[in-house]
């Protein structure tokens, strides 16, 4: 059977090895038939698929197949034979099936997808359905079977056929088409081909066109290029007639800056002919450009000398527009300090000629190659007032004269803002050059001011007119430091004037002290009516109205610790200068000193304390006269106490421990009783004297303090001293009533009753 090939195996081989199907057959058109049984290994459907045309071929193919089936029916009763081998068999058998399953998964694993498998299948499960009888003969081996399979084949083959037919008809139209455009395609291509040969024609003719063109069109931009050059050469190397004359004889105008400009520009530009070998054509021309820029600097220098030589010619609005080019121009080329110098020199030669004529009167005027200024045309007049007719006020003198500087100073500082700007509020590029100019013309008038104003403050004694100029001086030094920030040199010379007068102040001041210190008419002013002396009198008389005047929170407007200085010198100086010359005064008592002493003091603290001023000064007096008071007050209970025998009892008392108002009790003192004096004989005696001094007490003391000048501080000293008299009395009374059973005559009350202090004594008490 060559249609349906199956496995075979030999028995006696032991290995089993099974046969190797037939070749299948070739069919001229390959199909899917092919491919399909090519998925079934033992299965070739195209192996007998042949033409009819070749008989030959077809009984060599029937004898074969008779062969063939000879050959499966003898293996078939040999397997029929070996029935009882039941072991071997079931090995074959098993070995079998292996092989089918691994063809069979080997066909139906394959790259066949499952859609197109499961159409191959159900088509053959309806042919052999429909044809179930006829497909059992296929398997016959007999003849009839070998019929049927070829009948298959031809079935086979006339299906494969239509099936071939139908695809191909569905490719006729789109066969016509393509014919159709098959003709089409060839007229494009003629015309294409005719296209072609006419642009490359064309394209020759037009290649050999352009070449001329772009010939012509390169020597066009050669020449182009040359003329440029040369006329870029002439613009960037070359001045022509007109531009050298506006430079050598032309008026500086803009036209002078343009081509002086061009000229800088031509001179910048050398550097790049002194690059070429041959570097003389670019030496010559910026040895001629040089020239013309020489000479045209030259003129900018002249122009800016002889206008400023004449200001009355700025007021053209041009001509300082071009003075201001010139300046800008110049500022560059190292030139415009020569200008500022020379006119800086000339002006402060001006204002020290004006300056002197004001000061000593007219002097010869200054001989100038230049037309006279402004200000010395001013200066010539007759209509000014000279300063020098006011020189015997020396207040006067000063005012006039700082006025008659802060007016030229002004002046000065405007006309040269107004020199070197445009009126315009943005135009700051010289403000350098404004200040440095306005600082050196009135710097020739510092020294002259400073040695003027000076002398007149080192010659002057006065405190009041010392501190007159000062006040002016201060005045115009402000205003000079707020209007003529410029210059630096008259604001510092201003400020040292201030510094001088303050200096002259504390040296006036410290000189009178120490001619009073070392006076001896000062010394005798100490008397026995111990007064203040006249030369404190006269001190602040001459200090105390300047300062009265100050409205600053410093004298003088010091600085704190100047102030405390100044302060110092005018209270605490004199205080110790007559200090001094009261210990250095033997005559006088204790007593005396401390009165003379309290009446000065008392002296100054009146004349002080209306001044703000001298507040802090006017608390400390008042600590030394409390001071004063406390040692005036023991002193006088002291004579009270000796005068009435009280005093050793007071003394031991006190080395016992000291009477407290706060606490007092008797038997504290119990160690008096071992002390020799204190007895009943001795506190009799003192009873006595009690009642013989005491009436007349009030009187004496009294008369001892007629001298010190305040009533109140005699009346407080006296009450004090009479209070600590009654106070001790009556504690003493208690004491001696404790150990000795013993009472003075006179109560506490009738105590302060006989000293009249019996109202104060009573508050007192019922205070504590």
């Amino acid at each position: 059977m060559d249609f349906v090939e199956f496995d075979t195996f030999n028995t006696d081989d032991q290995d089993v090895n099974l046969p190797q199907p037939q070749p299948a057959l070739s069919l001229p058109i390959a199909s899917n038939l092919e491919n399909f049984s090519k998925k079934f290994s033992g299965f070739n459907l195209s192996r007998n698929f042949t033409s009819t045309k070749n008989e030959s071929t077809i009984n060599d193919r029937q004898s074969q197949g008779n062969d063939v089936m000879d050959k499966y029916a003898k293996l078939s009763l040999s397997l029929l034979k070996d029935e009882e081998s039941a072991s071997k068999s079931a090995s074959v058998n098993q070995t079998v099936t292996d092989s089918l399953s691994t063809r069979l998964s080997r066909v139906l694993n394959g790259s066949i997808s499952d859609a197109r498998m499961r159409d191959l299948f159900m088509n053959l499960e309806e042919k052999l359905d429909r044809d179930v009888e006829y497909y059992h003969e296929l398997v016959e081996p007999g003849f009839a079977g070998t019929v049927s399979r070829k009948t298959l084949k031809s079935r086979i083959e006339q299906e494969l056929i239509k099936n071939q037919s139908n695809l191909l008809k569905a490719y006729q139209p789109i066969v016509k088409q393509l014919k159709h455009m098959e003709v089409k395609i060839k007229k494009l291509n003629e015309l294409n081909m005719q296209t072609n040969e006419r642009l490359q024609e064309n394209f020759q003719n037009s290649h050999e066109f352009n070449t001329t063109v772009n010939k012509l069109y390169k020597e066009k931009q050669l020449i182009g290029i040359k003329k440029d050059l040369l006329e870029a050469f002439k613009n960037k190397f070359t001045l022509n007639e007109y531009e050298e004359y506006v430079l050598m004889e032309g008026d500086l105008n803009e036209e002078f800056f343009a081509a002086l400009a061009k000229a800088e520009s031509i001179v910048d530009n050398c550097s790049i002919l002194l690059a070429e070998d041959n570097p003389q054509l670019g030496l010559k021309i910026m040895s001629k450009a040089n020239a013309v820029i020489n000479k045209a600097i030259e003129r900018a220098v002249h122009y800016c000398h002889r206008t400023l030589d004449n200001l009355y010619s700025l007021n053209s609005k041009s001509r300082l527009v071009t003075l201001h080019k010139c300046f800008q121009f110049l500022k560059d080329k190292d030139r415009f300090d020569e200008i500022i110098d020379k006119f800086s020199e000339s002006r402060s030669k001006d204002l020290l000629h004006e300056f002197y004529n004001q000061v000593q009167g007219q002097v010869e005027p200054v001989t100038t190659e230049r037309r006279p200024s402004a200000r010395s045309a001013a200066s010539s007049s007759t209509d000014i007032r000279p300063l020098f007719m006011s020189a015997h006020d020396p207040v006067r003198f000063v005012g006039d004269f700082l006025a008659y500087i802060h007016s030229i100073a002004v002046n000065e500082s405007e006309t040269i803002t107004n020199i070197f700007t445009m009126g315009d509020d943005n135009d700051h590029q010289f403000d350098s050059i404004i200040q440095s100019v306005t600082n050196k013309i009135l710097k020739a008038l510092s020294k002259p001011i400073k040695s003027r104003i000076e002398q007149i403050i080192s010659t002057e004694t006065k405190l009041l007119t010392i501190f007159q100029i000062f006040n002016l001086v201060e005045l115009y030094s402000m205003m000079f430091d707020k209007q003529l920030h410029q210059s630096q040199d008259l604001v510092s010379t201003m400020k040292s004037l201030v510094h001088a007068c303050q200096e002259r102040i504390f040296s006036i001041v410290s000189n009178k002290l120490a001619t009073i210190s070392s006076s001896n008419s000062a010394r005798l002013e100490l008397n026995s009516d111990l007064q203040p002396p006249e030369w404190i009198i006269d001190f602040y008389s001459e200090i105390l109205p300047m300062i009265d005047q100050v409205t600053s929170d410093t004298i003088l407007h010091l600085s704190q610790e100047e102030h405390k200085r100044f302060l110092t010198l005018i209270i605490n100086q004199p205080i110790k200068v007559f200090t001094e010359h009261v210990h250095d005064n033997k005559s006088f008592s204790k007593r005396d000193s401390y009165i003379i002493r309290f009446n000065f003091l008392d002296l100054i603290q009146s004349k002080i304390m209306p001044i703000s001023l001298l507040s802090d000064k006017v608390l400390e007096l008042v600590d030394l006269n409390n001071d004063l008071i406390s040692k005036l007050t023991d002193l006088e209970l002291t004579s009270l106490l000796q005068n009435c025998g009280l005093y050793d009892y007071y003394n031991i008392i006190n080395m016992i421990c000291p009477f407290s108002d706060d606490f007092f009790e008797p038997s504290i003192y119990e160690p008096i009783k071992e002390n020799k004096l204190y007895n009943l004989e001795g506190l009799q005696k003192v009873d006595a004297t009690l009642q013989e001094y005491v009436p007349n007490a009030m009187i004496e003391i009294q008369q001892s303090f007629l001298r010190l000048n305040s009533p109140v501080t005699v009346t407080d000293v006296v009450n004090n001293v009479f209070l600590e008299f009654v106070k001790f009395v009556e504690k003493l009374n208690a004491i001696n009533k404790e150990y000795l059973d013993y009472e003075f005559t006179w109560s506490d009350y009738e105590l302060a009753t006989m000293l009249g202090i019996d109202e104060v004594y009573r508050q007192t008490l019922e205070s504590e």
